[in-house]
């Protein structure tokens, strides 16, 4: 006998006192569930590339899509994102990007001193995914090879075979899919024919993988029984063992092929409990549990695919004690298909205006909000082979511990689905465990989180101890970044909260050496980043908003935010009296300088080049030689220390100065060059005094004093990698260049990557075609603001 629920609710059609006992059975896991999703945060990433095929010298346009684990909404978690690509002699690039609403973008040039034709590992992670199952997300990036397909493998020969039985478990007894997955020695798919023999040698079952490495048998092991699996055609007779056959248990078989109803079977031994549950989750959230009363060996339930969410969905099936016996992934497609990619044409001439209108919605028809890319290049290949990379639904939809790119799929296509079924099959863990979720007294998990850039270390005293209290400054002269911080009682600092660009060379000093004669700075190993302790909590049911500073998951608008540091602006000094600097040759009775730092400002001073060309108009250091500007014309100024002159300013230390006193171009200097030599704007040093003065005062009143000794205590210099430089991809405007001769032979044709739909989900871009002609094909890939993912593949034709 099968008992048939047909089910129309989340509890089915039951008797009144189980729809209550089981709605609060939902209930208080659906509690558990989210209580452990946000205890336990986890993110993971797609990168969408603007091609698939690359030839050396190429730029790799790309943009990095990263989302909460639970539900692909945009994370809101990370700041940060670390790239690493490898080339074929092990030598590693390292990027790093701001993240912005769960979104990065950036660019790398394949120079031939750096990478030759091949497929290289092309690595993504933040902080929080190193406390992952998958602490890395391996994109490939081909140079020169087409697909997986055609990449070099180490043999021809079948390396390993693989079993997944659906559910998890062979039980004696009760027939079972089983999903089977051919390697060679390379970890690439590779096509295998095999059978299934028994412990007596007899062959039970058949199987062949094909191209895509995979296939699938049934099996209904006996008891005790052993079972291996042979390949045809080897010469070695290599056998492959299948997982272990259990005497008694369940087995879960998942019937998806019908359009509108999706069919769960249980059958069980004669020794296990009759009663179980059936539960329904994805997006993190509890959808339907279900009680079954399994009669005579075998029960089935029909569920309407209507009352599940689209996108990955889980059926597991629990005792009543809420031990996990079975567990299986299936993909529902979205209930409404329609376009969402309009080309205002199908064929253009070279050079001619295109513009593509983009209508997002949601499952039911509601415009969508959200954050998306196109890219736009040469389709010279077959529409199979040009939709083989991996697409956003592979990375984020399939298993997060799956390092196997060959498998990709159209959730709106009919071809592909049963590889699609196969692969989820092999996929056992979802983004959480639910031995994770039943377990007592859970802790929460010690996640750090990356906000921006971080560099910090040690103060020592002259005695070795740490310096408590310790005051210190960074300062980044390219960047124009001065920040302040305070060690603790250990001595330990950290600057936090800054950001900058390629590499950058930073000056960090302690401000107040106190009694101290040697202080010493420690730097850690490498520059880190901010680490936060667990108060981002992911937006899992849309209930509860995340903490993230200065972000909301649910408002992924990717609008650039400024960090906030110190950055020192361009500002003209007026004083309201004329300080007073002692020991200085400027002419009492001469008119005012038009700048003076005093000695209080100079001892904050790092580099005295750096804060002249940072902070005066009509300045401009080269080489440590002051540069002024007058009438249009740049000549050096003249620099005295003490009255004597200097060449430039390399060897002045401005924390031994008392005071700096500045005198534009212009008459007044001209004057004043008077009062120092015979001719006019000339002085005794037999120069030109046109372009202006430096009066340098130090506070060693000797009129013979020429240097001062470079003070190193408590002062160290460092080279820190900051964010990847941004580039705008080029895409010239015809309309206003149209005689233009230069050969016009883009490629990619065009690239955008920060498109964000409105509230009715539109979003237009226009471009022109190049030069040359051809099938073009578009590829649109993003996340709405619910998650929903969307990829859209349409062409055009350049005649």
């Amino acid at each position: 006998m099968i008992i048939i629920l047909n089910v129309a609710s989340s509890a089915g059609q039951q008797p009144t006192l189980a729809d209550g006992i089981e709605s609060n059975h939902q209930k208080n896991l659906s509690l558990k569930l989210e209580q452990f999703l946000q205890e336990h945060p986890k993110e993971k990433v797609h990168v969408h590339f603007d091609k698939s095929i690359y030839a050396i010298g190429d730029t790799v346009w790309y943009k990095i899509y990263l989302v909460n684990a639970y539900n692909n909404q945009l994370s809101a978690l990370s700041k940060l994102v670390h790239v690493e690509i490898v080339n074929g002699e092990g030598q590693s690039q390292k990027l790093r990007l701001p993240v912005n609403s769960g979104m990065a973008n950036g660019h790398l040039v394949l120079s031939p001193q750096k990478f030759k034709q091949g497929s290289y590992p092309f690595n993504v992670q933040t902080r929080l995914m190193e406390h992952g199952a998958q602490k890395i997300y391996t994109f490939n990036l081909n140079i020169g090879i087409k697909g997986n397909a055609n990449l070099p493998t180490a043999s021809s020969e079948v390396a390993s075979l693989q079993f997944y039985t659906e559910g998890g478990t062979l039980v004696a007894g009760l027939r079972s899919k089983v999903v089977v997955k051919s390697q060679d020695a390379r970890g690439n798919p590779i096509a295998a024919n095999g059978y299934v023999i028994d412990e007596g040698n007899h062959k039970v079952a058949e199987f062949a993988t094909g191209k895509s490495g995979m296939g699938m048998f049934a099996l209904s092991p006996k008891q005790q029984g052993k079972y291996s699996a042979v390949l045809e055609k080897r010469v070695a007779n290599r056998r492959f063992e299948l997982p272990k056959v259990k005497d008694k248990g369940y087995v879960m078989a998942v019937n998806s092929t019908n359009e509108d109803t999706l069919t769960v079977r249980i059958s069980k031994t004669m020794t296990v409990q009759d009663e179980v549950r059936v539960v329904f989750q994805a997006n993190g959230n509890i959808y339907h549990v279900i009680p079954v009363s399994i009669v005579l060996g075998s029960s089935a339930l029909k569920i309407p695919k209507a009352l599940l969410p689209s996108g990955l969905n889980e059926v597991a099936l629990f005792s009543m004690e809420n031990t996990l016996l079975a567990n299986r992934f299936l993909f529902v497609p979205e209930k409404k298909s329609s376009q969402q990619l309009f080309l205002d044409r199908n064929e253009y001439g070279t050079r001619e205006p295109v513009k593509i209108k983009l209508n997002i919605s949601d499952d039911t028809g509601v415009g969508l909000v959200g954050g998306y890319s196109i890219a736009i290049a040469k389709a010279d290949e077959p529409l199979e082979e040009n939709n083989s990379r991996r697409s956003i639904w592979s990375s984020l939809i399939l298993n997060e511990t799956n390092e196997d790119q060959s498998i990709d799929f159209d959730p709106q296509s009919q071809m592909g689905k049963a590889a699609l079924d196969m692969h989820l099959i092999t996929q056992r863990l979802g983004s959480f465990s639910w031995d994770e979720i039943f377990t007592d007294n859970q802790t929460p998990s010690q996640f750090t989180l990356e906000r921006s850039l971080s560099i910090g270390g040690k103060v020592l005293k002259t005695d070795g101890k740490p310096m408590a209290g310790a005051k210190l400054s960074l300062f980044a002269a390219k960047n124009m970044m001065l920040i302040d911080t305070v060690a603790n009682e250990n001595g330990i600092f950290k600057f936090e909260n800054f950001s900058v660009l390629d590499s950058t060379e930073v000056v960090i000093r302690v401000t107040d050496l106190g009694n101290e004669k040697n202080v010493q700075i420690i730097l850690d190993e490498e520059v880190s980043s901010i680490e936060d302790e667990a108060t981002h909590l992911p937006n899992v049911n849309g209930t509860k908003a995340a903490k993230s500073e200065g972000s909301n998951q649910n408002q992924p608008h990717p609008i650039p935010s400024k960090e906030k540091v110190n950055e020192l602006k361009t500002v003209e000094i007026a004083a309201k009296r004329r300080p007073v600097i002692p020991g200085s040759v400027y002419p009492f009775a001469a008119a005012p300088p038009d700048y003076t730092i005093e000695a209080e400002e100079l001892h904050k001073i790092i580099s005295l080049t750096d804060y002249l060309r940072s902070r005066f108009i009509g300045i401009v250091v080269v080489n440590n030689k002051v540069m002024g500007r007058c009438a249009g014309k740049e000549g050096p100024m003249l620099i005295l220390l003490n009255g004597r002159n200097i060449e430039d300013l390399s060897s002045v230390d401005p924390r031994s100065l008392t005071g700096v006193e500045i005198i534009k171009c212009g008459i007044p200097a001209a004057n004043m060059g008077n009062q120092f030599g015979e001719s006019p704007g000339a002085n005794m040093y037999g120069q030109n005094v046109g372009a202006g003065i430096i009066f340098l005062t130090s506070n060693h009143h000797n009129p013979n004093f020429t240097k001062v000794t470079e003070q190193t205590t408590g002062i160290i210099r460092k080279k820190i990698p900051g964010f990847a430089a941004p580039k705008a991809f080029s895409s010239p405007n015809y309309a206003i260049k149209k005689d233009d001769i230069a050969k016009d032979l883009r490629d990619p044709l065009f690239w955008k990557h920060d498109i964000i739909t409105d509230k009715e989900g539109m979003a237009t871009l226009d471009f022109y075609t190049a030069d040359e002609k051809g099938r073009y094909q578009v590829t649109l890939e993003g996340i709405g603001i619910n998650g929903q993912l969307t990829r859209e593949v349409a062409f055009f034709t350049v005649k």
